[in-house]
């Protein structure tokens, strides 16, 4: 059943408290896009969105690698293995740019599908409260 058919089935009261909950609990695309402009390489709009595995893969693949960078381009004369080091380093960090970039085509669309998903939960969640009383 969609939201907009259970929408209609709610008193007045009812969408009071679904429209603070909803107040509460939903995503804004102003913060996720803002966070995604300054902090896109550490997954901090993955973090936002609660999408905590890939925010954890995403915040990994910059830090590891980028003190890699850091640590080999000043304490070591770059041997071989250092040089296979370096160059594995910075083709991860050219991928975390490159995720996070095309994560960027699918913010709003990310965003929107957790305000609805959102708003499916607490409508049920009235439901419910209401049946049991």
């Amino acid at each position: 059943m969609d939201n907009l058919h259970l929408l209609r089935t709610l008193t007045l009261e009812e969408l009071a408290i679904l429209e603070a909950e909803l107040l509460k609990k939903r995503k804004s695309k102003e913060v996720v896009w803002a966070l995604w402009s300054v902090l896109h390489y550490f997954g901090a709009h993955r973090y936002y969105t609660e999408n905590y595995l890939y925010a954890s893969l995403m915040f990994t693949a910059t830090v590891f690698p980028g003190i890699g960078i850091i640590l080999l381009a000043i304490y070591t004369d770059l041997e071989s293995f250092s040089q296979f080091l370096l160059w594995f380093s910075i083709i991860i960090l050219s991928g975390s740019l490159l995720w996070s970039w095309v994560d960027a085509f699918f913010l709003n669309r990310r965003i929107e599908e957790m305000n609805h998903q959102q708003e499916k939960n607490v409508i049920h969640r009235i439901k419910a409260t209401k049946i049991n009383e």
